[in-house]
C-alpha cells in the first residue's frame, strides 16, 4: 500500500492504532474482570472514540504551530511559511472523523443482544 504524507501526517496511523488497541484491550479486561465478557463490543467502540480524540488533539497540535515568518529583501514583503501534516492530502486532525464514524460500527451489536 502506497501512503502519501507529509510532514508529519504519517504519525495519524500509528497514535490511532495504538489509542484504539491500548484502550480496546483495557477496556475488554475491565469487562471481562466484572464478568461481562459478552459487551467486549462496547471496549472496541471505547477505543475508537479514544483513537478518534488522540487524532483529533495530535493533528492540532501538529498543524497550529505560528508561521515562520520572512522578508523578501527585493520587495520588502513579508512571506508566512507554514508547515502542513497531512496524510492523503486530508490534514491530520481531520481523520478523526472516520475514526469516530468506525467507533459506531461494533454499537451495531446492540440490535443483536
Amino acid at each position: 500500500m502506497l501512503f502519501i504524507w507529509s510532514g508529519w501526517g504519517i504519525v495519524v496511523i500509528p497514535v490511532a492504532l495504538g489509542t484504539a488497541v491500548a484502550v480496546g484491550a483495557l477496556g475488554g479486561l475491565a469487562l471481562r474482570t466484572l464478568g461481562h465478557p459478552e459487551l467486549t463490543f462496547l471496549a472496541v467502540s471505547l477505543g475508537l472514540f479514544a483513537a478518534a480524540a488522540a487524532t483529533w488533539m495530535v493533528g492540532r497540535r501538529l498543524n497550529n504551530t505560528p508561521p515562520r515568518a520572512l522578508i523578501d529583501p527585493a520587495t520588502n514583503a513579508r512571506i508566512l511559511l507554514r508547515r502542513r501534516h497531512t496524510l492523503f492530502w486530508v490534514p491530520a486532525q481531520y481523520w478523526s472523523a472516520p475514526v469516530a464514524l468506525a467507533a459506531f460500527v461494533p454499537l451495531l451489536a446492540l440490535r443483536t443482544l
